[in-house]
């Protein structure tokens, strides 16, 4: 069982190398990291080495003189592992001069240790062989104490499966000296089974290190993303305030304007009534400034007061009517602050003002599955009349409260899922505009 090659002991830890040689390749390609690379390739060279004795014959000629290289340069990938993983060039700045000094004489080995071979013949080449692992398993058992004052878990993980994977080899290398090859297989025994169960705990010891720091991996990327989205939601607030912080001045800006017409006109207590209402609605804009959102409940509010300012200035005044669909719950839809304020502005300054006889606005406000559906209905003039009697008051473009309030709600949700159109009504029986918003149900 022991002593053959081909037993299933041996087969079975050969194919635990390579089933975790490609599974740590390819968790290098999804992610790029380089650990995983080294690693992975470290597992594929000590699989490599482990295949000499079962090597079909055109391969034994090969195996012959580059089996040794193929072990070194496993330990060229390893040692590059531990660099990356314990981050040596930072932590042990000196020792980590050391090992890439290891990786260099390392390579020149694997490619020369062939040639010696070939010129020498297998004498020298096992003899040189022997001193060269005896000084690097020194310069390693040298390293592990260095490697011992670097904090964290895995540090010791790695100490313990390099140490575990050193014994074990030289337990193979020593039996061989000390009792012979040929002795221990008489025993039951290859004395190579001690450097393949060193190799398979070491590999499962490093495949417990690179299980947590996968983890790890996956746990940052949740967090960068999180930390994405979030910076990804304060920008559109920004956003969303700098257009608000537009809008609000122009509102103002009318609504001054208003209260100056009522001083030319000697109409004190009409102008002190207004002051009144106008202070009000100041105080809730102010209240809102700073929210990027207010429930729907607040924003009808709002707009109650807006209209009630509106009336007075329009000559007649005119009828304000909502159609709410109960199955809203208004305290608990979020909406950006004063959004339906410049279509009804719209329509007042641009459909009513110069309408004759009765003028009227209606709101409504329907729910369809996920979805708010509003629409905005005045019997006022039209857009194309509009333009007709006032060409610079209403441009091809919408008017500008309009377009921010546009922006503002698509940066509140996903823009592809916001629907706005503003066009005249193509019905014979009636005139005016309508206003078609679709926008998400979003609760606060």
């Amino acid at each position: 069982m022991f002593n053959d090659f081909h037993a299933e002991v041996f087969s079975w830890i050969r194919g635990a190398l390579l089933v975790l040689f490609l599974i740590n390749f390819t968790v290098f390609l999804q992610n790029k990291n380089k650990l995983f690379l080294f690693y992975s390739l470290y597992l594929l060279c000590i699989f490599l080495y482990f295949l000499k004795p079962i090597v079909p014959y055109f391969l034994v000629d090969f195996y012959t003189y580059c089996n040794y290289s193929i072990l070194y340069l496993s330990f060229v990938f390893y040692v590059q592992f531990a660099r990356i993983l314990i981050s040596t060039k930072r932590k042990l700045p000196a020792w980590d001069v050391y090992f890439v000094l290891e990786i260099k004489v390392l390579l020149v080995f694997v490619v020369l240790i062939p040639l010696v071979h070939f010129l020498f013949g297998a004498h020298v080449y096992r003899l040189i062989v022997f001193v060269f692992s005896v000084l690097i398993a020194l310069f390693s058992i040298i390293s592990y104490f260095a490697l011992a004052k670097v904090k964290g878990r895995n540090v010791g993980y790695f100490i313990f499966g390099s140490v575990t994977f050193l014994l074990l080899g030289n337990v193979s290398t020593f039996s061989r000296v000390l009792i012979g090859n040929e002795e221990m297989i008489a025993l039951g025994i290859e004395p190579m089974i001690f450097t393949y169960v060193g190799a398979l705990i070491d590999a499962f010891v490093f495949t417990f290190i690179m299980g947590r720091i996968f983890v790890q991996i996956v746990e940052k990327k949740s967090v960068f993303k999180v930390q994405y989205l979030l910076k990804q939601k304060e920008a559109a607030e920004l956003k969303m305030t700098a257009l608000q912080s537009q809008m609000n001045p122009h509102f103002l800006f009318n609504s001054l304007n208003s209260i100056n017409n009522f001083v030319l006109k000697n109409n004190i207590d009409e102008a002190s009534e207004y002051i009144t209402s106008f202070s009000k609605l100041i105080r809730q804009i102010l209240a809102n400034s700073e929210r990027s959102e207010i429930t729907l409940a607040e924003e009808l509010e709002l707009l109650e007061v807006y209209i009630g300012l509106e009336k007075v200035r329009i000559s007649g005044g005119f009828e304000f009517v909502k159609s709410i669909d109960p199955q809203l719950n208004l305290n608990s839809i979020s909406v950006p602050p004063l959004f339906l304020q410049p279509f009804i502005e719209n329509s007042i300054w641009h459909g009513l003002v110069d309408k004759k006889g009765k003028k009227r606005i209606e709101l409504k406000l329907l729910k369809q599955g996920a979805y708010i559906h509003m629409t905005i209905e005045d019997n006022g003039i039209g857009i194309k009349n509009s333009r007709k009697q006032k060409k610079k008051l209403l441009t091809k473009k919408k008017f500008f409260g309009a377009t921010a309030t546009e922006k503002r709600i698509k940066l509140l949700y996903d823009s592809s899922d916001v629907f706005i159109s503003i066009n005249d009504l193509e019905n014979k029986d009636k005139q005016g505009t309508i206003v078609k918003l679709i926008f998400p149900l979003k609760t606060s």
